[in-house]
């Protein structure tokens, strides 16, 4: 990234990543903040980050880098249509990030969003077993699609990944929905890769069978 733009006013990292899953090592994302030029602005969105047990760059906004992080209770807290967010960073940038009507937006956050979310941060045990539900019903995923020889973008840390069909992802789509099985979008870019989202154990078995009709 440094390289492609040496004088870029923000560097944006999503880790995990979406949609592959994927992590940038925290201690590449330290590098960025060490390396980069004077006065950008590094942007971590950790969306995903509670899905695995990966560091949080929070730990460079305490050694005061100029580093924002970025959490949502939309995904592991299944709060998207509360649209409630938080962030982290030095009160200087932070201070810079409200200008863009931030005081306006944050006073018309609604009681049940700060309410819900206030709660839901506590839930250290309900995030663990989530976590571990996740994690065993998309291990049990990737070992099926082993089994028949379909590959998968390595390295998922969240709760979905990027399966590569070798053939043009929006037939699948197309097929897995026949089966009653929706699936997620694909790009222009990946004409023949789906982004597929890890539901419950019940639901990854339904998938698995549905590709097996499909494949048969």
């Amino acid at each position: 990234m440094l390289k492609a733009d040496p004088n870029a006013g923000a560097y944006y990292i999503c880790s995990p990543n979406n949609p592959t899953g994927t992590l940038t090592p925290l201690e590449d994302i330290a590098w960025l903040a060490d390396n980069k030029p004077a006065g950008s602005v590094i942007i971590v969105d950790e969306a995903y980050i509670h899905f695995s047990n990966a560091p949080s760059a929070i730990s460079l906004v305490k050694q005061g880098k100029d580093v924002i992080v970025l959490r949502t209770f939309s995904k592991m807290f299944a709060m998207a249509g509360l649209r409630l967010g938080l962030s982290f960073a030095r009160p200087d940038l932070h201070k810079r990030m409200m200008r863009y009507d931030g005081p306006n937006m944050i006073s018309m956050l609604n009681i049940v969003a700060l309410a819900a979310g206030a709660v839901s941060l506590a839930q250290t045990d309900a995030i663990k077993a989530r976590r571990d539900e996740m994690i065993a019903a998309r291990s049990m995923t990737f070992d099926h699609l082993a089994k028949r020889k379909i590959r998968v973008v390595p390295g998922s840390a969240a709760n979905m990944f990027l399966v590569d069909w070798k053939k043009p992802a929006a037939q699948m789509k197309t097929a897995f929905a026949a089966r009653k099985i929706e699936i997620g979008r694909n790009w222009d870019i990946w004409p023949t890769m789906s982004r597929v989202t890890v539901g419950s154990m019940t639901e990854m078995e339904a998938f698995c069978a549905a590709l097996d009709q499909i494949l048969a």
